[in-house]
C-alpha cells in the first residue's frame, strides 16, 4: 500500500463537492467504482445520500470563508489483485485507521475505491473543518503518519509490503553510495548525495504532494536537483554533474514508482520569466563545502575559493594543488598549522565513516539467513 496526499494547487479553488462527485462517479477512462461510503454526515452513509451529504459538508465549510484549503485528499494505492482480499468492511476499517492517525476520526468525509485494470486504489476526501468545533486540522509531517499506518494495515490484512518514504529498516536512508564516498575521500568536500540526504524528509514530503512531472521538477529544483533518465532508470543530478540513483533517495522515487504516479517521464519545461510569473526559487543550493568543520575553517576556505578563481593563471603545480579542498590543504600544511589540524579532522571523519559502514555491513551479514 502506498498512501499519498494529493495537495491543492495554488491556482485551483478548493472544490469539495466536485471532488466528492468525482469519487462517486469514477470518471477516469476505463475506471469503475468498486465501493463507496460516507462518514459523519446526518444525511446518510450510502451513494444515494451523496447530494445531501455534500450540502451538509459545504454548510460546515462555509463557517471558514477565509481558509483557502479545507480539504485533505488522500489516495491509497494497492497491489493488483488485492481488491479480492478485502471486503468493504476491511476497506472501511483501513480508511478509519488513516482517519484516526491523521486526527480526522470525527470529521466528515467521502470515500470510495476505484478499479482501473490492475490499478486498485482508494480515494478519501476529508473535510478539514471539524463539524462541531469548526477547528481546521492540518496534520504535520503527515507522510510519516501515512507510512506507519500503511505498514500496520499491510501486516494486519496480509497485503504486499510497499516500503514507503520513511521506512529505513531494509536500507539505511543516510548511507552514501560508493561513488559518493569516493568523491568525499578524494576531495574532502561534501558530496551531492550528502546534500540530498540532508533534506530527504522535506524533499519526499514535497514529492508526495506533487501531481505530475512538472510539479515534481519544481520540488526538486528548490534543492538544486534535476532528475533525468539514465539507462533503464532515473538519476538525480547536481549542477556540477554529480549523480545518484533516484531510488537511493527512496524506493518510492524509482523510475517505475514515479511513472506509475505521473505517467511516462517528461523533461522539465522551463518557464520564461514574465510579469506576474516567477521561476522556481532554489531554497537550498548545492555548493562545495568542507566535509569537516573547525571554527577557523571559513578563513581558509575563502582562501581556497580565491585560488580557484585564478587557477588558470597559476603555475602548473599550484594549479594542481587547487583542484580540490584536499589537495589545497595538503599543500598549505607546509606553511599553515591550521591546515594540518583540518587534515587530521578530515582523516578522523572519514575513518569514522568507513568504520560505521563496515560495522553496518557486518551486522547485515550476521542477520542474513
Amino acid at each position: 500500500m502506498i498512501a499519498t496526499r494529493i495537495g491543492k494547487k495554488s491556482d485551483v479553488p478548493d472544490n469539495y463537492t466536485r471532488l466528492g462527485e468525482y469519487i462517486a462517479a469514477a470518471e477516469e477512462k476505463g475506471e469503475k467504482l468498486h465501493q463507496f461510503w460516507i462518514r459523519n454526515c446526518d444525511a446518510g452513509t450510502n451513494i444515494e445520500d451523496l447530494d445531501l451529504a455534500l450540502l451538509e459538508i459545504e454548510a460546515v465549510r462555509r463557517h471558514k470563508p477565509d481558509i483557502a484549503d479545507k480539504t485533505y485528499h488522500l489516495v491509497v494505492s494497492f497491489r493488483p489483485g488485492e481488491q479480492d482480499k478485502l471486503t468493504k468492511d476491511d476497506l472501511m476499517a483501513i480508511e478509519a485507521e488513516y482517519a484516526k492517525a491523521l486526527g480526522y476520526s470525527d470529521h466528515q468525509r467521502v470515500a470510495g475505491t476505484h478499479i482501473n485494470t490492475d490499478n486498485f486504489h482508494m480515494h478519501i476526501a476529508f473535510n478539514k473543518v471539524h463539524p462541531e468545533t469548526l477547528k481546521v486540522i492540518t496534520p504535520h509531517r503527515d507522510f510519516k503518519i501515512l507510512a506507519k499506518v500503511s505498514r500496520e494495515m499491510e501486516k494486519k490484512y496480509g497485503l504486499a509490503i510497499d516500503p514507503g518514504m520513511t521506512d529505513g529498516k531494509e536500507r539505511d536512508p543516510n548511507k552514501l553510495s560508493p561513488a559518493a564516498r569516493d568523491y568525499e575521500a578524494h576531495t574532502w568536500q561534501e558530496s551531492f548525495q550528502r546534500h540530498v540526504l540532508k533534506h530527504r524528509g522535506e524533499i519526499l514530503e514535497g514529492l508526495g504532494k506533487a501531481k505530475n512531472w512538472q510539479e515534481a521538477h519544481e520540488v526538486l529544483a528548490e534543492y538544486d536537483i534535476s532528475i533525468k533518465l539514465r539507462g533503464n532508470g532515473m538519476v538525480l543530478m547536481s549542477p556540477d554533474g554529480q549523480a545518484m540513483k533516484a531510488s537511493q533517495l527512496d524506493r518510492s522515487c524509482s523510475k517505475k514508482k514515479l511513472e506509475e504516479r505521473f505517467g511516462v517521464f517528461e523533461a522539465r519545461q522551463d518557464k520564461q520569466p514574465s510579469k506576474g510569473l516567477h521561476q522556481t526559487r532554489t531554497r537550498h543550493r548545492y555548493k562545495p563545502r568542507p566535509l569537516a568543520r573547525h571554527r577557523n575553517t571559513p578563513a581558509l576556505w575563502r582562501r581556497y575559493l580565491s585560488t580557484r578563481k585564478t587557477i588558470h593563471r597559476q603555475p602548473k603545480l599550484t594549479a594542481r594543488a587547487s583542484r580540490n579542498w584536499k589537495t589545497f590543504l595538503l599543500m598549505e600544511a607546509y606553511q599553515d598549522p591550521l591546515s594540518m589540524v583540518l587534515i587530521l579532522a578530515h582523516q578522523e571523519l572519514l575513518r569514522s565513516t568507513l568504520k560505521t559502514s563496515h560495522q553496518n555491513k557486518m551486522l547485515t551479514l550476521a542477520h542474513d539467513p
